[in-house]
């Protein structure tokens, strides 16, 4: 499997520009709306080619919370093709303490047109028809993206594909109160064996126009790699008026010697008291053996 993402959202890239003292005024402008548009960066120039065989992890934050979902695209324009199919598969996000794998995969088969040749193009290609997965009500991606952040496999049958872009195309009502949590360390970091520091930033807004100043609460957890929660902090007060960012910069995590080996995920909450609306974020790290 190849695992293409790279995870570059709008709002994330708006938050290390705020944290440095940038406005949010492109943010604000873009969470008035209903329908968020994300094109996947795949980390290589489109036209993006797939091979038949090979499935491509794709791992993608549209950078917005939702409090519901009507209705997600997985939109592609292809360029060329001799395939006979395109897929995606995705499974469902565990929950805890109870999971229940639940996977779905969908695949859609390729379209050709036959393409009159003239004198300028005797051997003309057949036309390809675009790519369109999308899902309503409870499909598994819509869940998995309440929190902004999801995955999904691609794969091609019988040949190859090559696509112009791949967008992911959200639906719903964005969520009052915005959490971002994001690590402040090379690509490659981990914790070294003996323990180390893990930077990372976090930012909460409040997009609820209909409250000039709110109350929220925010705490956060580090989860272990046999999934153990560890406290990082209890519950506190955050005040915030209509649109404003409150930035926590320079935050850090101790993380011991004797914390085992493995992948981590620090998870930060934050609920509004008078609605009992909560949402999430999580940033994720590794912990060396040795």
């Amino acid at each position: 499997m190849k695992k293409l993402n790279i995870k570059n959202p709008l709002y994330r890239a708006v938050l290390k520009n705020s944290i440095g003292g940038i406005t949010l005024i492109c943010t604000s402008g873009l969470a008035q709306a209903e329908t968020i548009s994300t094109k996947i960066d795949l980390g290589a120039p489109y036209p993006f080619r797939m091979e038949d065989g090979i499935e491509y992890e794709i791992d993608v934050d549209v950078g917005y919370q939702f409090d519901t979902i009507e209705k997600i695209c997985i939109n592609t324009e292809v360029k060329g093709a001799d395939a006979s199919s395109v897929s995606y598969e995705v499974e469902a996000e565990p929950t805890y303490p109870f999971t229940f794998p639940t996977s779905l995969k969908a695949t859609q088969l390729l379209s050709y047109s036959v393409v009159i040749s003239t004198p300028e193009n005797p051997n003309p290609e057949p036309e390809v028809g675009d790519i369109s997965f999308c899902e309503e009500q409870n499909g598994v991606l819509l869940k998995n993206f309440l929190d902004s952040d999801g995955k999904f496999t691609l794969s091609v049958s019988g040949g190859y594909v090559e696509f112009w872009d791949v967008e992911l195309v959200v639906e719903g009502d964005i969520s009052d109160t915005q959490l971002s949590i994001v690590i402040d360390e090379p690509a490659e970091f981990s914790v070294p064996s003996y323990g180390g520091r893990v930077n990372y930033d976090a930012s909460i807004r409040n997009l609820d126009s209909t409250q000039s100043l709110v109350t929220l609460e925010q705490w956060s957890v580090l989860k272990f790699p046999n999934g153990d929660s560890y406290p990082i902090h209890k519950s506190r007060d955050v005040v915030l008026n209509y649109s404003e960012p409150k930035d926590y910069t320079l935050n850090y995590l101790n993380i011991p010697s004797w914390f085992e080996a493995g992948d981590y995920e620090l998870i930060w909450y934050v609920t509004d008291p008078s609605n009992s609306t909560r949402v999430k974020d999580s940033l994720y790290f590794t912990k060396s053996a040795e």
